[in-house]
């Protein structure tokens, strides 16, 4: 064999090989959560909350504020990997006006590093127990519906499959998340009174709708302070692009409510706390650049890079081919059944 069909056929070996890494090695190696992933969502809209100056001081009409502007910021950073899982922290800040800290929360989890959802946590991580997807969605989501784990009621809640949105010219799967329980994140129970006086939850008690007002003479057989204990629901609604998993927008809305044991069961006497929030423009908009350069980036590598390599292979192999088999027709000589050369003319006579 020739030393450049050699050369060709070991070149040719080697761009197979080559597309085979990279679309069974590389790609998945890149087609998961970074390990120094490091992100945070921006939110924007109104709550309604207790005034905790205005009940220490009696002002009983001041005691809840409504509507006031509020931004909320969701970071998620990866602090460990171990293999396919991923350690995350899961930290939300709540500020008002002025930049007020209104509620902070902070949670730890262990997910897979490709469909996010939960997996043991690695020995000494500290991660929470949890079901399902807890921060984002699967890099390749579907349209189905998934279990969703609500840190506020510590429950799974369905994360239901509702429609298809173009979002910054972008497809996205849109999910609709509902839970509801009794409050379970300790970091909110901590902000909130374990008891108010009998005639501030009266005043409170009038902002629940019409159909919801506790009997007034149940209020008024009430302790006085009236032990509490709350309960929360929320809603969510998440914009998932459909190539990358990347959350490109979403609304939540949060109500926790006031209990107190009644007679039957806990009775529902006032709401605590109610905010909605929805992403901003801006960063949705961000995001969606994000993941528009994410999915790019994976069909290169998933698509272009190893059917590319794989051509120039296969083609090389075939020059490889061609070029010896060419060559061994060029070497040989006549075969024994060739018919004898022709006698030279103008001979001499004898």
């Amino acid at each position: 064999m020739r030393r450049s069909t050699w050369i060709l056929s070991g070149t040719a070996a080697v761009l197979v090989a080559a597309s085979a890494v990279t679309r069974l090695a590389v790609y998945p190696a890149v087609h998961q959560v970074p390990s120094d992933t490091d992100t945070t969502f921006e939110y924007t809209g109104t709550a309604s909350l207790l005034n905790a100056a205005a009940l220490e001081t009696g002002d009983l009409a001041n005691a809840f504020l409504t509507d006031i502007p509020i931004s909320l910021d969701r970071r998620v950073q990866v602090v460990e990997t171990d293999g396919s899982t991923a350690v995350v922290t899961d930290d939300v800040v709540v500020t008002g006006q002025d930049d007020t800290e209104l509620s902070a929360t902070s949670h730890r989890w262990a997910v897979d590093r490709s469909d996010l959802e939960d997996r043991p946590a690695p020995e000494g991580s500290e991660a929470e127990e949890h079901q399902g997807l807890v921060i984002s969605w699967p890099l390749e989501p579907e349209e189905r519906d998934y279990t969703f784990w609500d840190p506020t009621t510590g429950t799974e809640a369905p994360a239901v499959y509702d429609r298809t949105e173009d979002v910054e010219g972008r497809e996205t799967y849109v999910y609709v998340i509902q839970a509801a329980g009794e409050l379970a994140d300790p970091s909110i129970a901590e902000g909130l009174p374990p008891a108010l006086p009998r005639d501030v939850v009266a005043g409170l008690a009038e902002q629940l709708p019409a159909e919801q007002l506790p009997d007034p003479a149940l209020l008024g057989a009430l302790p006085d302070p009236v032990p509490l204990t709350y309960a929360a629901t929320t809603e969510r609604v998440a914009w998932i692009d459909k190539d990358t998993g990347t959350v490109l927008n979403g609304t939540l809305e949060q109500t926790i409510v006031a209990q107190t044991e009644g007679p039957e069961g806990p009775v529902t006497l006032a709401p605590v706390n109610s905010m909605a929030v929805e992403g901003t423009p801006e960063g949705t908009a961000e995001r969606a650049d994000d993941a528009e350069s994410m999915a790019n980036l994976l069909w290169l590598i998933r698509m272009v890079i190893p059917l590319g390599l794989l051509v120039i292979g296969v083609l090389l192999a075939g020059f490889a081919i061609w070029g010896e088999l060419r060559s061994r027709r060029a070497n040989s000589g006549p075969g024994p059944d060739s018919p004898p050369a022709p006698a030279a003319s103008g001979a001499a006579a004898g």
